[in-house]
């Protein structure tokens, strides 16, 4: 039995929102002036949303860009990426279950940090989540066009 296709659009559109945040920084690395080298789009493109928020706070890579405002919104993405990267791996590493007789992921860890249904409830809070950091990005942008 698969699960609802209701639950399998949220999954969809919460997969969405992740890759729509990363892509909002990484679109705008472009065209910011003073970038060191490690933040070429090219160099970025291919890593996960963990190692991208490992980048953007590494602070030998912060450390070679003159403009505070910049530092400021490369740290600051790298934050809402790594809090973004929780909520990914939640669902990406989760498994199929029954619970309460309908069709949801699991989450388990083996460390037993994480254990829940990914249920309604929690879909709710994590796009809730994703909505507001792309909102924040969105206000808080220093790419000039």
């Amino acid at each position: 039995m698969l699960a609802e296709d209701d639950y399998l659009i949220r999954i969809g559109r919460l997969s969405y929102l992740v890759t729509y945040l990363e892509w909002q920084i990484l679109g705008d690395l472009p065209h910011i002036t003073g970038l060191p080298a490690e933040l070429e789009l090219r160099k970025l493109a291919g890593m996960t949303t963990g190692r991208l928020a490992q980048t953007f706070q590494s602070k030998k890579i912060l450390q070679q860009v003159a403009d505070s405002a910049t530092v400021d919104w490369l740290r600051r993405s790298g934050e809402l990426l790594e809090r973004t990267a929780r909520d990914r791996n939640a669902v990406l590493h989760a498994r199929p279950a029954t619970i309460e007789g309908k069709q949801m992921l699991y989450r388990w860890h083996p460390d037993g940090s994480q254990v829940f249904a990914v249920d309604g409830a929690w879909l709710d809070a994590a796009e809730q989540r994703l909505k507001a950091a792309i909102a924040e990005l969105s206000r808080s942008r220093v790419a000039t066009m």
